[in-house]
């Protein structure tokens, strides 16, 4: 083609941008990042013979980040590039799409078909999620949540979906008389939140439990919480008719429960395809191919009334894009 334009330039920019989220990944693995935040550089041969790396794959890895203007590479030297800082806190993202749901997405054609939508077909590495999970909420949205917590008179917390159970070792730690109860699905997941929990010496105080957040009784544990949260699981509890009832449940099994601080990433009917914000394309695919509704903002708030729950705060946040922390009350105390 003319003006130094190749037949396959878009297809190009793809394939070598995908290679290159990928060596972001890659990159958290292997303490890059903050290698080269506590460095202004590295000498590549030095950092291969010190952490028993194959030097030729490091190179090739370094090579993918500098398309993306992560690093600089100049000879045997690596350091920060332009775009850096924006990777380095962003990096929870692309392990959340890279390893914890790469087997989903590598079957995407496949589970398009109805006849492969059987038995166990959704596959998603939960211990990655986890621990995806736990960067992101560390990096972008804890601030918030301290914030919005700011004020509430609680004595034993509980979180619903509590992966890495970071919230919980966060507020038991904050607060040392405070009980903590967390349930998670996944058994990756309460796996490495116990180990964290351990480290944190708060065995006493925070309890894990492998379990469905939709199903507590059973769980004497949840029989004493006032505050209850759950952070990017709440488009699990639908059907809209299944959340509604949930929702009014939580009220009735649990009797001491003051507070539920909902967090969640809604679906924006007005987004644009060509404008999609970072994260939003990639949680949104991923939830269609595993057959779960998304709901909007709106089908929150309405679901909130008619369960008797009353929203007294709202923080939107920019990243995840079209993420809503949502303080409920409930409607018979507020």
């Amino acid at each position: 083609m003319s003006d130094g334009v190749t037949e396959f330039e878009k297809s190009a920019q793809l394939f070598n941008s995908s290679i290159a989220g990928w060596a972001v990944s890659a990159a958290w693995d292997i303490d890059l990042f903050q290698a080269l935040t506590e460095a202004d550089g590295i000498d590549i041969p030095w950092f291969a013979k010190k952490e028993e790396m194959h030097e030729p794959s490091l190179r090739a890895l370094l090579r993918a980040l500098s398309y993306a203007e992560v690093v600089t590479v100049d000879a045997d030297r690596v350091s920060r590039g332009r775009t850096f800082e924006e990777f380095a806190r962003s990096k929870g993202l692309f392990q959340w799409l890279t390893k914890g749901y790469a087997s989903l997405f590598r079957r995407m054609g496949e589970v398009t078909y109805d006849r492969h939508r059987t038995g166990d077909f959704i596959r998603r590495d939960s211990t990655a999620v986890s621990i995806a999970c736990r960067d992101v909420n560390d990096v972008f949205m804890d601030a918030a949540f301290t914030e919005v917590l700011a004020g509430l008179d609680f004595s034993v917390a509980a979180d619903l979906g509590c992966g890495s159970g970071e919230r919980l070792i966060q507020l038991a730690r904050r607060d040392p008389s405070l009980k903590c109860v967390g349930i998670d699905i996944a058994a990756g997941a309460v796996e490495v939140g116990t180990e964290a929990v351990a480290a944190n010496g708060l065995q006493d105080r925070v309890t894990l439990i492998q379990g469905d957040a939709r199903q507590l009784d059973g769980h004497p544990e949840f029989e004493d919480v006032e505050l209850m949260t759950s952070f990017l699981m709440g488009h699990d509890f639908w059907p809209r008719e299944s959340c509604v009832e949930l929702f009014r449940g939580f009220r009735t099994q649990l009797p001491e429960l003051k507070y539920f601080l909902l967090c969640d990433t809604h679906r924006n009917p007005d987004d644009e395809t060509a404008d999609l914000p970072l994260f939003t394309m990639g949680f949104e695919t991923a939830h269609a191919l595993m057959g779960q509704y998304i709901p909007t903002r709106e089908e929150w708030e309405s679901v909130f009334e008619e369960s008797g729950w009353t929203c007294v705060k709202r923080h939107p946040y920019t990243t995840p894009a079209n993420t809503v922390i949502f303080l409920l009350e409930r409607a018979d105390r507020a």
